[in-house]
C-alpha cells in the first residue's frame, strides 16, 4: 500500500474510532478517554493493525502539540475567573506544594515499586504531577458537586498542565545533561523552567490583548471568520512560544485563554463553543493514535508492577499531596476527600511521554518505552478509577445535593432579593442579574452578590455561570422578560430548573410549559402588588412544618390564601424553589412570606389542611 494512502486511512480511522468512542462513552455514561484508549490499543499495530501512527513521522508531535494548544485554551478560557478567585488559595496549594509532594512520592514510587533507574523514576514523577482538564472537566459534568469543589479541581487542571510539563521537559534536560547528551549548567536548569513558564506567558498575554483588540472592532474580522481568525491566532502564539523556548507553548496557551477571557469580546461563547468541539475531535484523534503508537508488548512487560504503581499513585500519593496543600483549608474533610479522589491523568501526560520515549531513546538511553507504558498504565487506571466511582462517592459523601448549587435570580428587585437571601442562607450560591443599577446595588448592600446586566442576552448568561447552574428564577416585574429568560435557559444552557414569575393578565400557563419551565412559587401572582409590600408593608417570613394532609398533593392544587407566598421548600438541608408541580411531603419546611401576623397565617394554613 503506498505510503499517502495508509496515512490517509489511519488518520481517517483514528477519527472516525475516536468519535464512535465518544459516542459510545456518552450512551454507557462512563469516561470517554477509558473507551478511547481501549478502541486505540485495538485499533492499533499490535492487534487489528488499522491505525499505524508511524506513517506520521514527526507529524505526530506536530498534529499532538497542535491540538494540545486548542485543548489548553478552551480550558482557560472556560474557567471562571471569579470562581477561581475564590478558591484561590486551594489551587495555589495545589500547583506549588501537591505538585512537589507528588514529584518526590511518585519518583519513589516508580523507584521501588516499577523497578525504575533513579533518572526514569524522577522523568514519571514529573510526568505524575500534571492531571489535565481533558479528563477532569467531563468528568466534572456528569458529577453534581457543590460550585467551589469544581473550580478547585479545574483551576488546578488547567493550570497544573504547564507548571508540571514544563517541570517534566525541565528534568528532562536535567536527565539528559547528566548523561552527556549534551551540555549542562545550573542556571540553564533553572531557566529551563521559569524561562519556560515566563516566556510562554508573555507571548500568551500579547496574543490574547491584540486578539481582543481585532475582536472589538466589528469592522475588522467579518463574523463568519472569528473562529478561525482566533484558531490561528493561537497557533501562531503557541508556535512563536515555543520557537523562543521549547515546550514554553503550554503556558502561552493557557496564558492566552486567561487573558482573552476578561476582555468581554462579542460573541464570546460562540467562540467557546467552537474550541470545545475542537478539543473533542483533538481528544478523539489523539489518544487514539497515541495508544495505538504503544506497543501491546510492551506493556505486558510492564506487568502488575505497572498497575501497583498507578494504584499506589491514586490511593497515596494524590491524597497525601491534597492533604499537604490544602492543610489550612477551610474545606471539611470530604470535600478534601473528593478533591484527593479526583486526580486523573489525561493527554498532557501521554503526549509529553511520548516526546520523553523518542528523546531518551535518540540519547541512548534505556527505558522509555518502559516509561511510556506505565504512564499510558496509570492514565488507564487513574480515569478508570476517578471516572466510574465519582458520581457514586459524591453522593456517599452528602456533596451531591443542592447545597453549593449555583441559582441565579434574573431581577434583583425585593422579591427577587428575598429569595436570593433564603437560598444564601440555607447553603445555595446564588447571583442576581438585573439591568437598573440601583436594584443591584441594593442587592449588594444586603450582602448579595449582584451583576449589572441583561440576562437576555446569552453572553451575560454565560459569564454568571449559566452552563453550570441548577436553578434559575426569574423574577422581574416583567413576565414576558421572565419567561424569555427562562426559555434561553432550557434552550441554550440546559439548565434543569428554570421557574418564572408570572401574573394572571399576560402570559398564560401553558406558554410556561411550552419554554420547558414551571410557575414560580406554584401560581401567578401580581407582581408589583407584592414587591410594593416587601418594601413597604409589614411582610413577615413564616417557616412552616408540612403536615401529612398536604403530601403528594402539588402547590398549584393547594388554593393558598392570597396573603401567603411560598418562596422555598427546605428538604433536609437542601433548599429549592417552591413551584407549582411540586409536591410536598411530612417533615418538610416551606417558607413563605407572609401579609398577615404569624398567627393569622399558622391559623389559615391549618383551616386548609384540616379541610
Amino acid at each position: 500500500m503506498p505510503h499517502e494512502q495508509a496515512l490517509l486511512l489511519s488518520l481517517a480511522w483514528a477519527v472516525g474510532l475516536g468519535l464512535a468512542a465518544q459516542l459510545l462513552a456518552h450512551r454507557l455514561r462512563i469516561p470517554a478517554i477509558v473507551l478511547l484508549l481501549v478502541t486505540g490499543v485495538l485499533a492499533g499495530p499490535s492487534v487489528l493493525g488499522w491505525v499505524h501512527p508511524e506513517h506520521l513521522g514527526p507529524g505526530l508531535g506536530v498534529l499532538v502539540k497542535l491540538a494540545v494548544a486548542v485543548i489548553l485554551f478552551e480550558g482557560a478560557l472556560s474557567l471562571r475567573l471569579e470562581d477561581l478567585r475564590r478558591a484561590a488559595a486551594e489551587v495555589r496549594g495545589l500547583i506549588t506544594v501537591g505538585v512537589l509532594v507528588t514529584l518526590v512520592l511518585a519518583t519513589l514510587a516508580a523507584r521501588l515499586v516499577a523497578g525504575f533507574s533513579w533518572p526514569l523514576a524522577l522523568l514519571f514523577g514529573s510526568l505524575m504531577t500534571v492531571t489535565g482538564p481533558t479528563v477532569v472537566q467531563p468528568l466534572l459534568r456528569r458529577v453534581r458537586v457543590p460550585r467551589n469543589l469544581k473550580a478547585i479541581l479545574e483551576g488546578e487542571a488547567i493550570l497544573i498542565d504547564p507548571v508540571g510539563a514544563v517541570l517534566a521537559v525541565a528534568l528532562m534536560d536535567v536527565v539528559l545533561g547528566l548523561s552527556g547528551a549534551h551540555p549542562l549548567s545550573w542556571y540553564g536548569a533553572v531557566w529551563a523552567y521559569f524561562g519556560r513558564l515566563l516566556t510562554g506567558a508573555a507571548v500568551g498575554v500579547a496574543g490574547a490583548l491584540l486578539l481582543s483588540r481585532i475582536f472589538k472592532r466589528h469592522d475588522w474580522v467579518p463574523l463568519e471568520l472569528r473562529n478561525l481568525v482566533a484558531l490561528a491566532s493561537v497557533w501562531v502564539a503557541f508556535a512563536a512560544a515555543e520557537a523562543m523556548q521549547p515546550e514554553a507553548g503550554l503556558m502561552a496557551a493557557v496564558a492566552m485563554g486567561l487573558v482573552f477571557q476578561r476582555s468581554e469580546v462579542p460573541e464570546e461563547r460562540r467562540l467557546r463553543h467552537f474550541k470545545e468541539q475542537l478539543t473533542v475531535l483533538g481528544i478523539s484523534v489523539l489518544f487514539v493514535l497515541l495508544a495505538a503508537d504503544l506497543p501491546l508488548a510492551v506493556v505486558r512487560a510492564a506487568g502488575w508492577p505497572a498497575v501497583w504503581t498507578a494504584l499506589l499513585l491514586a490511593l497515596v500519593v494524590r491524597p497525601l499531596a491534597v492533604a499537604a496543600a490544602t492543610w489550612r483549608s477551610p474545606l471539611s474533610w470530604r470535600e478534601k476527600f473528593f478533591v484527593a479522589w479526583i486526580g486523573p491523568r489525561g493527554i498532557i501526560a501521554a503526549s509529553v511521554a511520548s516526546l520523553f520515549a523518542l528523546a531518551l531513546q535518540g540519547a541512548g538511553i534505556p527505558g522509555g518505552e518502559a516509561l511510556l507504558a506505565v504512564v499510558f498504565v496509570t492514565i488507564f487506571v487513574t480515569v478508570t478509577l476517578a471516572g466510574l466511582t465519582a458520581p457514586y462517592l459524591a453522593r456517599l459523601l452528602g456533596l451531591s445535593g443542592q447545597a453549593g448549587k449555583l441559582a441565579i435570580v434574573v431581577g434583583a428587585g425585593p422579591l427577587a432579593r428575598r429569595v436570593g437571601k433564603l437560598l444564601g442562607e440555607h447553603g445555595r450560591q446564588v447571583v442576581l442579574v438585573d439591568r437598573n443599577q440601583s436594584l443591584v446595588w441594593a442587592a449588594r448592600r444586603a450582602g448579595l452578590e449582584a451583576v449589572l446586566g441583561n440576562a437576555l442576552e446569552e453572553d451575560t448568561l454565560a459569564s454568571l455561570g449559566a452552563d453550570e447552574a441548577e436553578t434559575l428564577l426569574a423574577a422581574t416585574t416583567n413576565p414576558e422578560v421572565n419567561v424569555l429568560a427562562v426559555a434561553i435557559a432550557r434552550e441554550e444552557f440546559h439548565t434543569a430548573r428554570a421557574y418564572p414569575v408570572i401574573d394572571e393578565k399576560g402570559v398564560s400557563a401553558g406558554l410556561v410549559e411550552q419554554v420547558g419551565g414551571q410557575i414560580a412559587f406554584g401560581r401567578p401572582i401580581d407582581i408589583r402588588d407584592w414587591e410594593h409590600a416587601l418594601n413597604y408593608e409589614p411582610v413577615s417570613d413564616l417557616v412552616w412544618d408540612v403536615p401529612d394532609e398536604f403530601s403528594g398533593r402539588t402547590v398549584a392544587s393547594l388554593e393558598l390564601p392570597g396573603f401567603l407566598l411560598p418562596l422555598v421548600r427546605l428538604r433536609g438541608e437542601e433548599a429549592g424553589i417552591v413551584h407549582a408541580r411540586q409536591t410536598w411531603a411530612r417533615g418538610e419546611r416551606v417558607v413563605f412570606v407572609s401579609r398577615k401576623p404569624e398567627e393569622e397565617a399558622l391559623a389559615a394554613l391549618t383551616a386548609l389542611a384540616q379541610g
